[in-house]
Order: C-alpha cells, then sequence, then structure tokens
C-alpha cells in the first residue's frame, strides 16, 4: 500500500520555531515540507536541511507582507501539487521600542506589528484556501501567544498584544465562515521560547515547543475548529 504524504505550509521557517517546526516534520517518514522566509539565500540552516533532505524539503521565497509574493509562492506550490494538509502561520515579529512601551509609541511601528502578525497570515490562508480544501484533514493553524489572550492582559508590549489577539479573532472567525468549510482553523501558543524573540531567559527550546506543538497539530479534528491551545494541549482562555 502507498504511504499517504502529508504536505505541509511553514511560514518564517528560517529560524526558531519555525525551523524547530520543519526540523520536527522532516523527522517523519510521511511529510512533504514547503517552508518559506523573505531571504532564502541567507537561510544557512534551512538550506543545509534542504541538502540533506531535498526530496521533502522546498524552500521559497514569501514575504508575508506583499501580496505578489505569497501568490507567487503559493502558485509554484499549487504547480507541483493540488493539496495542502496543514498550513502554519508562523512568521511574526515583536516590533521595537515604538511599538512596546507607552511614551515611545509610534503609530507607524504599531501597525507594522499588527499588519505582519494579524493581516498577513489571514491573506496566506486565504491565498492557500483551496489548496487546503483538497487536503487530508486539512488544517489552518495561526501560530499566537498567550499575550493575545484579553483574559490574561498585562501591561506595556502593546502592538504584538494587539497582533496577537487580532490573530486570534481571524482564525476563530475562519472557523465560522462558509468559505473554509472542512478546513480546521485553531490558533496555538507556542509557550515561552528561546528564540530571538523569546530572548535567552525562555524556559523552552525551540525543538521542545515544536515537537509539542506539532502533536497538537496532528491531533485536530473538525471538533477543534476554532479553539485556543497551548503547546501542551491545554486550552486557553481568550
Amino acid at each position: 500500500m502507498a504511504i499517504s504524504i502529508q504536505n505541509i505550509l511553514i511560514t518564517g521557517a528560517n529560524r526558531g520555531i519555525g525551523l524547530a517546526l520543519v526540523e520536527q516534520y522532516l523527522s517523519q517518514s510521511d511529510t512533504r515540507v514547503y517552508a518559506t522566509c523573505r531571504n532564502p539565500e541567507g537561510a544557512v540552516a534551512l538550506n543545509a536541511l534542504a541538502q540533506a533532505d531535498p526530496e521533502n524539503l522546498q524552500i521559497l521565497q514569501l514575504d508575508v507582507n506583499d501580496e505578489a509574493s505569497i501568490e507567487r509562492a503559493v502558485n509554484a506550490i499549487a504547480g507541483e501539487i493540488d493539496s495542502l494538509d496543514v498550513l502554519i502561520n508562523n512568521a511574526g515579529i515583536s516590533g521595537g521600542d515604538g511599538a512596546r512601551d507607552m511614551g515611545q509609541l509610534s503609530a507607524a511601528e504599531v501597525a507594522t506589528v499588527v499588519t505582519t502578525n494579524a493581516v498577513a497570515p489571514l491573506i496566506v490562508t486565504q491565498c492557500c484556501r483551496e489548496l487546503l480544501q483538497n487536503g487530508d484533514n486539512p488544517r489552518a493553524v495561526m501560530i499566537s501567544s498567550g499575550l493575545g489572550s484579553l483574559a490574561r492582559a498585562g501591561g506595556n508590549a502593546y502592538a504584538y498584544r494587539m497582533s496577537k489577539a487580532a490573530m486570534n479573532m481571524a482564525a476563530r472567525v475562519l472557523a465560522f465562515d462558509d468559505a473554509m468549510a472542512g478546513i480546521t482553523s485553531v490558533t496555538l501558543a507556542p509557550g515561552w521560547v528561546r528564540t530571538d524573540m523569546g530572548g535567552p531567559s525562555a524556559n523552552l527550546a525551540p525543538e521542545e515547543s515544536a515537537r509539542a506543538l506539532l502533536g497538537v497539530i496532528e491531533r485536530l479534528v473538525a471538533a477543534d475548529n476554532g479553539r485556543f491551545y497551548r503547546y501542551d494541549g491545554e486550552e486557553l482562555d481568550w
């Protein structure tokens, strides 16, 4: 019997959680990964993975803030396969002082973070919708944060918190949209991870978070549509 191959698309796959997710999926024997980032030429670690496993990993240029770039990448994928089983919207930014701290906030910096973290993944999902609808148990995953929970709101990090709350709402609306019928849309919080964004004091290594996230993603079914989970499977408050 032929092995059924899962097709996975991951944005922001050149470092941190995105790169760790690529590694975790490549460790499975039934997975083909389409890994995207803004600058593939500079993605040293990702290119090394592709050289080691060129059959199961393809790298594509995709700038999530450029709709033409998104369309080119998705069209390239659609030229090779007719279905996508998992989309992981992982690309994101935290922003500088002008996006974080009262007294220093800049409208332009706040808007950039919100656009990158909330608007862009919605557009990526829209572009992937037809491929996902042809997939096996198709899942559209937003990598969010516990900081996006209104129930857990705290001070500072204005743009990041706002952007992740907006991302959470986008995933929730996708779950109720008839145009997304058959696709399970969820939001996942990866925990506090030792990445460029999370910093060296974080309590999780990228591979730990990615391994747990992959486990949650693999267990998702239609009944999970619209839910918000932590990396360990605990459901979070909105």
